[in-house]
Order: C-alpha cells, then structure tokens, then sequence
C-alpha cells in the first residue's frame, strides 16, 4: 500500500511538473511553428502558432519574459496581417479569422513588452512591431463594423487610438503623427461603435473630445444626440441636435434625427414642417409619406372635439399623404391599412355619439340617430376595400385582421368574422398564413 502511494505521488510530481513547464513548452511550439510559417507562408502553420500561444501566454513563468509579448505580438500580428490578406480575396465578404481581435491582442503584447524590457533592443522591437501593426488595426476595426461587431470595432479603433498615443509618448512614429484628421477618423469610429452596440459611457468622452477639438463633421452631433438620448437626457440631446441643425442645415442625416427626436416628444405641430422639408429632400422615400400622414392622422384626433374644422384638415391632409406614398408603392400594405384605418377610426370615434343619441327616443332624437348611424356604416364602408386589399397584400397583418373582423360582424356576417378571429389566433401562435381570406374567396 505504501509503495502504491509513493507510485501515485510520483505520478502526480510528474504531472505537476509537466503542467508547470508547458507554457514554455508551447511557446517553444509557437515559435517553431511561426518559423515555419514564415518560410513556408502555409496558414495551417500560423493557426498552429497562434493556438500554441495562445496556451502559452496563460502561463505565468512566460508571463514573466517581454520576449514571451514581443513572440506573441509578432504572432497576433501575422494572424492579422493573414486575415486582411484572405479578407481582400473574399472580397471583404465576412470570413472566420485565426483569432478574435488579433491586432488588438498584439498592440497590447508589444506595448507590454515596451514596459518590461529593461534593455533598448527590447523597447526598440516593441515600438517597430506596432509602428507595422497599426494599418491593420484599423482594418479590424473597418471589418468589424462591416460585419456589425460593434464591440470588436470600437475595441480595435479604441486601440488605435491608444497606439499613436503609446508610440508618441516613447519616440516611435505613428502613422498618424502628420494626419490629425485620420487620428480624429479614429477616434470617431470607435465612438460611433461604442454608439452601435449602447455602450454610451464608452462614447461619450470621446465624441466630447471630438466636439471640443473642432471636428468637423455631421456624424458628430448625431452621435451625440444618440448618446444623450440613449442615456435619457433629452435635454442635452436636442441641444447638440440643434447645434448641428444650424452648422449643416441641409444634412439629411440630422434631419431625420430631428424628425425622431419631435416624435419622441410628442410634437406633432412641429414636426409637419420637418417632414414636408425631408420629403422635399427625398420625395421618393415612401416612410416620409407614411409618417407624415401617421402625424396628421394623430392631429386629426386630438383636435376633433375642439376644434373639428382644423381637425378635418388634419384628416384631409392624412389621407393624401397616405394616397402619395401609394403612387410610389402601389401595393404598400401598411399604407392601404393606413387609410384603411383613417376612416374605420373616424367611424369608430362617431359611435360614442350614437351610443348618446340612442338615449333620445324622441321623433327627433331618432332621426339623428338614424342619420348618423348611416353615416357611421358608410364610413366603415369605405373602410372595408382599403382592409381587404391590404389582407391581400398582408394576410398575416393583426391590425388588418382585427378590423375586418369587427366590420364582418357590424355586417352581421359572422362566418367571416369568426374566420377573421381563426387566423388572428393562428398567427398569434406563430403559424403563417400562406393565402388571402379574399383570394380563397375569388374576391
């Protein structure tokens, strides 16, 4: 039993020891492999040394070592090198690289090296592997945001950044030394990545960096208006959105932000001249069409009890945005549904008035009564062709489906309103509907 504890024991020395020497062991694999690679320019060879380091630098005796950063940067750095190559003959199609962020990886290795070499040859190497790096750091970034990775691009655009600071601050040469305006382009795409993937606490001090060093650029103000507003700060939102407004008045980009920002306020008077002025820009761009007859329809029902001569304006000026945007797009079912929903509304906001008049049992009472009911009908009638060509368009529509509904039953055709409420339930289970109530009808 003593003997087989002492074989056991033994054993387990072994392997400790085995353990404790593989970082070096793998860092002696990488760079053979990396040798090999360099000789022989075979990727299966670089995948090999990039996996061998990979374990290697987890190892803290390596750790120890800057040779250990500057083998592993000049690795990352191949990879990346190789990835840009393999990149440009997919023809900038996403493809798998060897290694996640690998230009990052190794701008961090050689800076580290920098820090911990004690001897000039040292530093030097550092310095000249992230003077070679920095187009492709760049160039993750650019892939990065390509693909929509936005947490990749800003950590890649965010390190190239930290790079021309890092090479400026020891004496090497940053690429950006002599282009202010390339380094404040860098700067600028690691916050709008930041921006894209709601990282607003990432973004913000470098686009205020950005706004405070004069940079000249229409993006700017709508990163910070994306910033403050993502961050609930409206306030300081609409200041830079209208700070930009004033410097590039006939940016599209900002406007179309404006247009969201009063949407997001409710300031529905307001935004009629925006949108005219962005259909002006753009008259062939249907949502225009869509949302400005969305704002006159919602001023339409606010204003109809005070002031019902405006608010039938207001509904005269929803429906022929809607009928505009419908001679673009003749088959936009949101549009169809849109004016569908102009009349069924209106025709449903007429009801609570005949819910009143049916208290009225007098001659009088029942003739207005009669009246408007017919009225109401002869709304939900012109309704009905808008809906059933917008089922048509869409038969998975629930707005759609929810109307006809309620007119099949106002017809007192339940067959087809209860069908309507079968295809409501299917597609509220995640069926979709292949063919139109309508079509199967020979409607």
């Amino acid at each position: 039993m003593r003997n087989l504890f002492l074989s056991a024991l033994v054993a387990l020395l072994a392997v400790s020891t085995a353990f404790a020497q593989s970082g070096e062991d793998q860092l002696k694999e990488a760079s053979k492999a990396y040798d090999n690679y360099n000789t022989s320019r075979d990727a299966v060879k670089l995948q090999e040394a990039v996996d061998a380091v990979m374990v290697a630098m987890e190892d803290p005796t390596v750790q120890a070592d800057y040779k250990s950063y500057l083998e592993a940067g000049d690795i990352y750095s191949a990879a990346i090198n190789q990835y840009v190559q393999d990149r440009t003959l997919a023809n900038n199609e996403p493809i798998e690289p060897m290694v996640a962020r690998a230009a990052a990886t190794a701008a961090d290795y050689y800076m580290k090296a920098y820090n911990m070499s004690d001897k000039k040859s040292g530093k030097k190497a550092a310095l000249d592997g992230l003077q070679t790096l920095q187009g492709n750091i760049s160039n993750e970034g650019i892939y990065a945001i390509q693909d929509k990775n936005y947490e990749d691009s800003y950590e890649a655009f965010n390190k190239s950044v930290q790079v021309h600071d890092f090479l400026t601050q020891n004496g090497g040469e940053s690429a950006f030394a002599a282009d202010e305006t390339k380094l404040n382009d860098e700067r600028y795409y690691a916050a709008l990545s930041a921006v894209l993937n709601e990282n607003y606490d990432a973004a913000e001090p470098l686009f205020i960096a950005l706004h405070q060093g004069g940079y000249n650029d229409v993006g700017l103000y709508d990163g910070l208006y994306k910033v403050y507003s993502g961050k609930g700060d409206m306030e300081q939102a609409g200041k830079y959105l209208d700070e930009g407004r004033e410097k590039f008045p006939e940016e599209t980009q900002l406007l179309f932000t404006e247009i969201n920002y009063y949407l997001a306020q409710g300031k529905l008077d307001e935004l009629t001249g925006k949108l005219e002025e962005a259909i002006a820009a753009e008259p062939e761009n249907v949502s225009l069409y869509s949302t400005l007859g969305s704002v006159y329809d919602q001023l339409y029902q606010t204003k109809r009890a005070e002031e019902p001569d405006a608010a039938a304006g207001y509904f005269d000026q929803a429906k022929a945005n809607y009928e505009k945007g419908l001679e673009i797009e003749p088959d936009n079912a949101s549009l169809i549904y849109s004016l569908g929903a102009l009349y069924y509304n209106r025709a449903a906001t007429m009801t609570n008035d005949l819910v009143e008049l049916g208290n009225d049992f007098s001659k009088e009472g029942q003739a207005k009564y009669e009246a408007l009911e017919k009225e109401i009908n002869a709304e939900f009638d012109t309704a009905f062709p808008y809906f059933q060509k917008a089922e048509k368009t869409d038969p998975n529509n629930l707005n759609t489906l929810n109307a006809l509904k309620e007119i099949f039953a106002r017809r007192d055709n339940y067959d087809a309103s209860n069908e309507m409420k079968a295809r409501i339930e299917r597609v509220q289970a995640g069926e979709t509907i292949e063919k139109s109530y309508f079509e199967e009808q020979g409607m």
